[in-house]
């Protein structure tokens, strides 16, 4: 059990990670403004990079299925080329209409989502950046805390999944999906590289 009176931060050390936080904030502005510039098939794989990297770091996915999560990629991929099907035909036009990273975010994506859904204690945004703010300032009331936190994860992951609609309707009437998917997965980079920076920054949750 953690004396929250003998982490609590003097009026120095609170005015230095309000300096820290306004860099970070501004530093995840100037990486919103660089990300507009790269192509979207880039910003898939990033994303999918990225939430890998999260999954890995602050929840409880091993280096295991890390591996195991590789291996399956390298055998379907070299399936679909050895041995063609009518699912392996499916998914090769997938790849052509696509793009290969929109297919790769597609995979990340569902396995981030299904680790979350498994585990939610441990596979929520910012959790490491909560508990260490809950116990690093007692005077805020963790439970206020802890509302705020879940607020924004669920506004999060309530405008992800109205992109994601709109996303796949404009894919399904041959629309312009790619304008539609650029806004949704740069937040989502920018969002998962805060988590782990907030992840680095504050050290890993007891």
């Amino acid at each position: 059990m953690v004396n929250k009176s003998s982490v609590a931060m003097s009026p120095r050390q609170q005015q230095r990670w309000k300096s820290k936080e306004t860099m970070f904030a501004k530093l995840l502005a100037k990486l919103f403004a660089q990300l507009k510039q790269v192509p979207l098939g880039y910003l898939m794989v990033m994303a999918a990079i990225a939430m890998a990297l999260d999954l890995y770091i602050s929840t409880s996915v091993t280096p295991l299925m890390g591996v195991s999560f590789l291996m399956c990629l390298v055998v379907g991929v070299k399936w679909i080329g050895v041995q063609p099907s009518n699912s392996g035909n499916q998914i090769q036009r997938l790849i052509r209409k696509y793009g290969l990273g929109a297919c790769l975010f597609l995979f990340a994506f569902l396995w981030f989502m299904l680790d979350f859904t498994a585990a939610p204690a441990h596979a929520q945004f910012f959790r490491v950046a909560e508990e260490w703010l809950t116990t690093a300032i007692p005077e805020v009331d963790a439970a206020l805390v802890s509302l705020v936190f879940n607020v924004l994860r669920a506004l999060f992951l309530i405008y992800l999944g109205i992109s994601l609609v709109k996303v796949v309707n404009a894919a399904q009437q041959d629309d312009d999906w790619k304008t539609l998917a650029r806004t949704p997965i740069i937040i989502l980079i920018v969002v998962t590289l805060g988590d782990l920076l907030a992840t680095y920054i504050t050290g890993p949750a007891a």
